[in-house]
């Protein structure tokens, strides 16, 4: 009977072998894709690995900010000509908004609203400083 098995060796070492490479491969790509593609508009892939593990609170910070400092809401109507609204920002997608690509920044401590064209729609900026209380209640920062 050892000699009916002998010549498959081979052949189940080599499956052993590919079904661990194709394991490793996966994991190896499911690690390096644990950010929001979003960023990619900022950071280089290798920027974002090296801040993923040099430093992670940096990394939990631009991962969490790609897709929380900012909110789009109904414009009130006694808000649509009031003086906070900033200007008209131009969206190709209301439900896709890469803040990156919209060039806009958070203030320290002040909102920032803009109406979204063709809408009835703000988009709303959040300050720094509500970005960062916010993360640090989701307990996904250290410090």
């Amino acid at each position: 009977m050892a000699n009916f098995f002998s010549p498959t060796l081979p052949i189940v070492k080599t499956l052993v072998l590919l079904f661990f490479s194709i394991f490793f491969v996966s994991v190896s790509v499911a690690q390096n894709s644990s950010y929001d593609n979003r960023l990619l508009s900022k950071f280089s892939k290798n920027e974002l690995t090296e801040m993923q593990t040099k430093n992670p609170d940096t990394f939990a910070y631009w991962n969490f900010y790609v897709s929380n400092s900012y909110q789009v809401v109904e414009l009130p109507n006694e808000k649509s000509n009031a003086h906070e609204i900033k200007g008209t920002v131009k969206l190709k997608d209301i439900n896709a908004i890469n803040i990156f690509d919209l060039k806009y920044t958070p203030l320290a401590k002040d909102y920032q609203y803009y109406r979204i064209e063709g809408t009835t729609k703000l988009l709303v900026i959040l300050s720094e400083e509500q970005i960062k209380a916010s993360l640090k209640n989701t307990g996904k920062q250290t410090k």
